[in-house]
């Protein structure tokens, strides 16, 4: 196989990772509380659990990424934790009890956590050396996303027998979740043997040793620091969303079926926005992308709050496109322009640490009281995230500067 051949198949293996990755995403997120609300969990219960998984984030994440800086390699450790996720799943099957899930769940989610900011690491790495379109990359994932929501939430479903108009009860119970999630870990898994090898094996003899030090002045530096703030603010705002916008929606009177449908919209205009990505990519800066991010999560948590009828609903889950697809642009071309590059899936950890274990696991944990006082009135916290995060885009734009920290 010629060179040019080998780094033609980079784009369709970094994706292929992309699509088992998120994969397992588009399960878990709309229906792992369903599965544990199956399991006798409460509302406070579920928020405390999902939280938990967040805050895994805090140690497992940093850990690994920088392991994997450190050796110069995000392959390896990849395969070696998809492996652990899948053991963590299959630990689920023996539990008995809340204690018993949460335990299962640190392990899970430990090993789940990384795999992420390694994978988008690792693609980064690929998109700088070669020039390839991360959008047309990343966008995949998204599509598989769609595909396993909608398909969890008919599979989930009661059929209507259209000529009778009798309606048959789902063929599956929620351990379908269970099952489904190993499935698609173990294609996780094949896909992470399938990945190329990271862009920078091999030149640990001739790059400076990374020591913790640098990784201690990354994140002391003010405008790293504000990127953190600003980003992990905008998706913290997901939370309620996340942990609980399944049941709203169940408890309002939708099928699961619509809802499925109404978590793959989102996700449909997110990949509008990467497919068109490389557009605008070079127009507007890091910041900028978190900011515009920042004011969709405002008006979306704000109007969600109060139930809105569901053609409204439709035009709000598009603007998924920016509370999430153009915060995650931003955060990747932010960490690909401004963090040294020995320290590129450190800073992926760092971040999902932050955004996504501290910040998101504390928020987490306060949707379950908000959520069983207020229903869907807890969306309007999480467009104060919005405010939070717009302040924090605002000062880091202001001080950017598009060089290396």
């Amino acid at each position: 196989m010629s060179q040019s051949t080998s780094i033609g198949h980079i784009p369709i293996r970094l994706a292929f990772c992309s699509v088992a990755v998120f994969a397992v995403t588009g399960l878990h997120l709309p229906f792992w509380p369903v599965w544990l609300e199956a399991q006798g969990v409460g509302p406070e219960g579920i928020g405390i659990l999902v939280a938990l998984g967040y805050f895994t984030r805090m140690f497992a994440g940093p850990g690994f990424a920088y392991l994997a800086d450190l050796i110069g390699d995000r392959r390896a450790p990849f395969i070696w934790l998809a492996v652990a996720h899948l053991a963590g799943l299959s630990a689920f099957w023996f539990t008995d009890g809340f204690m018993s899930i949460a335990l299962i769940t640190l392990i899970a989610s430990g090993a789940y956590s990384p795999l992420i900011p390694l994978k988008e690491s690792l693609t980064m790495g690929w998109v700088e050396q070669e020039g390839f379109d991360y959008g047309r990359i990343r966008l995949w994932g998204s599509v598989s996303f769609i595909v396993v929501s909608v398909a969890g939430g008919f599979v989930l479903s009661p059929f209507v027998v259209l000529w009778t108009g009798g309606v048959v009860p789902a063929p599956f119970g929620t351990d379908a979740i269970l099952t489904g999630l190993m499935l698609l870990t173990v294609l996780m898994i094949i896909a992470g043997v399938l990945l190329p090898v990271d862009p920078r094996k091999g030149d640990h003899h001739t790059r400076p040793k990374l020591k913790l030090s640098a990784v201690g002045a990354l994140m002391m530096t003010p405008s790293f620091v504000l990127f953190l703030i600003a980003a992990s603010a905008v998706m913290a705002s997901h939370a309620v969303y996340y942990a609980f916008g399944t049941l709203n929606w169940q408890a309002i009177g939708y099928s699961n079926g619509f809802i499925g449908g109404l978590w793959a919209l989102g996700v449909v205009a997110e990949i509008v926005l990467f497919a068109f990505s490389v557009r605008f990519i070079s127009k507007l800066s890091p910041p900028v992308l978190i900011m515009m991010g920042a004011l969709a999560a405002i008006v979306r948590w704000t109007w969600t709050g109060f139930d809105p009828h569901w053609s409204v609903l439709l035009v709000l889950q598009c603007l998924h496109a920016f509370t999430f697809g153009a915060t995650h642009l931003g955060v990747m071309h932010y960490i690909a322009r401004a963090v040294p590059t020995e320290l590129a899936a450190t800073a992926q950890g760092i971040y999902a640490a932050f955004g996504g274990g501290v910040v998101m696991g504390l928020i987490m944990l306060a949707t379950g009281p908000a959520y069983e006082e207020f229903g869907a009135l807890a969306y309007l916290a999480m467009s104060g995230l919005g405010f939070v995060g717009l302040a924090a885009g605002a000062l880091l734009w202001r001080g950017w500067h598009n060089a290396k920290i």
